[in-house]
C-alpha cells in the first residue's frame, strides 16, 4: 500500500515558526508534525510515502532522508507550483502513483493509526469508490468553523465537501482512501483549485463515501494556536 503526503506548503499562518523552517518539520512534543503521521501510516501497512515537497523543499527531503529511522520508504516529489492549489501538489505525485490505490495525508494533520485503520477497513469492505475519513464527533466552533465540512445521503456517500458547506454531518480529518478515478477528476477541474474542488467534483459522481473514524485521535495545524493546542493534546496523552 501506498500513502500520498502533501508537504508543500509554505505554513504562513505559522510566523516565525516557519520563515526559516518548512513547517512539516516544526517540533512538537520531541517529534516532529510530520513524524505523527508517517508513523501512523507505516503502522497502518502501508509500504512506501511519497512525500511531495515545496517551500524550502531541499531542507525537508534532506532531513527525512537523513532522519527517518522507519522501515517505510520515503519517496520524494517536488511541486515547484506550491504557492498554487493543494491540487497542484497532488498532481505533481501523478507519475509516482501508477493506478494503484493510495492513501491521502496532510503533512500538517496529525493522524492516529487508528484513524488510518478505519479508513482502509471502510475502502477495502466497499471497492466502488473513494473514501473520506469523517469525523462525526462535535468539537469546539471555533475549530469545526475552520474545518472542511461533509454532507452526506443516507447511504454515507458525499453529497457536499467545502468549509462553506451549510447543513453538514461530520468533519473532513484531511485523510482520504483515493482509487484511480480522482486523477480523472483532477484533469476535470481549474488547475491550481483546492482538494475540496477536486473531491466535490467525485462526489458530484457519487464516487466518494465517507469512512467513520469517530473516536480516532485527530488534529490540524493551521495557526500558532493549533500548535499550542496540539502540544497540549499530546503532552496529555491524546495521541
Amino acid at each position: 500500500m501506498r500513502a500520498v503526503v502533501l508537504a508543500a506548503g509554505d505554513g504562513g499562518r505559522l510566523g516565525p515558526y516557519t520563515s526559516s523552517s518548512p513547517k512539516p518539520l516544526i517540533g512538537l512534543e520531541g517529534r516532529r508534525i510530520i513524524d505523527y503521521t508517517l508513523d501512523s501510516l507505516e503502522e497502518s501497512g502501508v509500504l512506501e510515502a511519497v512525500v511531495v515537497t515545496g517551500y524550502l523543499g531541499d531542507r525537508l527531503r534532506e532531513t527525512l532522508s537523513a532522519g527517518w529511522e522507519g522501515a517505510m520508504d520515503l519517496r520524494f516529489v517536488h511541486n515547484p507550483d506550491f504557492k498554487g492549489g493543494a491540487t497542484t501538489s497532488l498532481a505533481a505525485a501523478r507519475t509516482a502513483c501508477s493506478d494503484e490505490p493510495f492513501i491521502l495525508a496532510m503533512a500538517d494533520h496529525l493522524l492516529s493509526p487508528p484513524l488510518i485503520g478505519k479508513l482502509v477497513d471502510a475502502a477495502i469492505d466497499r471497492t466502488c469508490c473513494s473514501f473520506v475519513a469523517a469525523d462525526f464527533q462535535l468539537r469546539e466552533a471555533a475549530y469545526a468553523h475552520e474545518a472542511t465540512k461533509l454532507a452526506l445521503d443516507e447511504t454515507g456517500r458525499v453529497t457536499a465537501i467545502g468549509k462553506d458547506v451549510g447543513d453538514w454531518d461530520a468533519l473532513d480529518t484531511g485523510a482520504f482512501y483515493c482509487r484511480p478515478e480522482v486523477w480523472d477528476a483532477l484533469e476535470e477541474i481549474p488547475r491550481g483549485a483546492e482538494l475540496s474542488v477536486l473531491f466535490a467534483q467525485l462526489a458530484a459522481r457519487g464516487l466518494l463515501h465517507a469512512a467513520d473514524v469517530s473516536g480516532a485521535f485527530w488534529y490540524d495545524i493551521d495557526t500558532v494556536e493549533d500548535l499550542a493546542v496540539a502540544t497540549a493534546l499530546i503532552a496529555g496523552g491524546a495521541a
